[in-house]
């Protein structure tokens, strides 16, 4: 019996284990997870910035000449893109990939643009951080002023350009959130898309021919860019884009032997599990914001941009959103200033967001003292009365005190008139 009951188990083991591979293969038409070798990755819709899939996306590495993404941003926000910069000695002096800048060299912050981001010249960027700050310390600043502002909270710069640093330091996601913020500037997305760009070279008789390092471009249908880098500490990192239809898809991979191969599996992943839904349009979704001493009581607040996020077919029923609005706004209100954002989520759980900003201007109300005729002769009488009500309180000031001035006066006159009497004396 012992024997038929233990021939009965192995039976029913086996049965068990006959049936995993029957239920798999039930789900084999469902895409695996892309195969990625990056210590660190990610794969962001450009649009909301969900995260369509991740590793170690949090994990805080050396960026490399990722780095520059940041440095490009501040150009293109700081503007006139045709101003001519004088590189200094520094600037010159900054090592290993380089445009070969001499001191004195003149170019305009566009060409110097293209430099740093197709052939990832250190000197353009040293360049670029002083003409636009004043110096290289006062740029980086401002580097780690707007990751702040982006909410960029495993990055920290120590220079424009991404060689080695204590300090220097950024992650796959804020790089994710930085490259997406990045290409919502036409001029940065027209840069990382190009793949050859000729500038002037003075102390030549050609010019400089400039290579975008970056091989996505070259090599995958719908590319857009962005970057490449690559340091002893921190391996080959890149951060790729590429469009197809109204999705753009961002992926970075950090430390990686396969660097392109990564971005291409993280690519194909999202363009075939996932396609853009549009929940409302601009103007179609909107919520008003209070405003304080405005020449009106609210303000519209609209999406920045088409409420639309990258999505599975089966996750579309369960997609929702909410506005998370400032409650007040101070006067003056500019169009486009941004008054909050409106979540999107997926069966409860936020996974995107898109900024709401103002639709129109609302100005500073001014008291009828100060816009009316009226109300500005009352403005100078009440002024011109005020100066003589001062003056009449000065001289009964004085009246009341005169006693106590005329000794203090006297006081002053005996303790100042043996020293002159000495110093005339001292001339005869």
């Amino acid at each position: 019996m012992k024997i038929i009951r233990i021939f009965c188990l192995l039976s029913l083991t086996i049965m068990l284990f006959n049936v995993s591979p029957i239920s798999a293969s039930a789900h084999s038409d469902t895409k695996p997870y892309p195969a990625t070798n990056g210590k660190a990755v990610i794969l962001m819709d450009a649009h909301s910035g969900r995260v369509l899939y991740e590793h170690n996306s949090h994990e805080q590495l050396p960026p490399a000449s990722l780095t520059k993404i940041m440095t490009g941003l501040l150009v293109v926000e700081n503007g006139d893109l045709e101003q001519r910069v004088t590189a200094s000695a520094h600037a010159a002096a900054t090592p290993e990939s380089t445009i070969y800048l001499e001191p004195g060299e003149i170019l305009t912050r566009m060409e110097l643009l293209y430099a740093a981001m197709l052939p990832s010249a250190n000197d353009a960027c040293t360049a670029l951080a002083e003409n636009v700050a004043g110096d290289e310390a006062g740029f980086v600043a401002q580097m780690n002023k707007r990751a702040g502002e982006l909410g960029l909270k495993n990055t920290h710069f120590a220079n424009p350009h991404g060689l080695e640093a204590e300090g220097h330091y950024s992650s796959a996601y804020d790089l994710a959130l930085l490259t997406k913020q990045a290409l919502s500037y036409p001029l940065f997305a027209k840069v990382t898309a190009t793949e050859r760009k000729v500038i002037p070279w003075a102390a030549k008789d050609e010019d400089r021919i400039l290579l975008n390092h970056n091989r996505l471009l070259y090599n995958y249908d719908g590319a857009i860019g962005v970057k490449t880098g690559y340091t002893r500490q921190a391996g080959n990192c890149v951060v790729g884009a590429a469009q197809r239809g109204d999705m753009v898809l961002i992926a970075v991979t950090m430390n990686s032997p396969t660097v392109y191969s990564d971005l291409q599996q993280m690519l194909d992943y999202g363009f075939e599990q996932y396609k853009m839904v549009t929940l409302g349009k601009v103007g179609e979704v909107s919520g008003t914001v209070n405003v304080l001493q405005g020449t009106a009581a609210k303000v519209k607040a609209t999406l920045a941009r088409n409420l639309s996020i990258a999505a599975a077919d089966e996750e579309i029923p369960y997609l929702a959103y909410s506005f998370a609005l400032k409650p007040t706004a101070a006067a003056p209100v500019e169009p486009g200033d941004i008054l909050g954002t409106c979540r999107l989520y997926l069966k409860g759980e936020q996974i995107g967001s898109i900024n709401m900003v103002a639709d129109e201007r609302i100005g500073i109300k001014h008291s009828w003292m100060e816009t009316s005729a009226l109300g500005k002769l009352a403005t100078a009488v009440f002024t011109k009365w005020r100066l003589l009500l001062f003056g009449l309180i000065l001289l009964l000031v004085i009246y009341l005190c005169r006693k106590r001035l005329e000794e203090a006066l006297k006081r002053l006159i005996l303790f100042l008139l043996p020293a002159r009497i000495k110093e005339q004396h001292r001339r005869n």
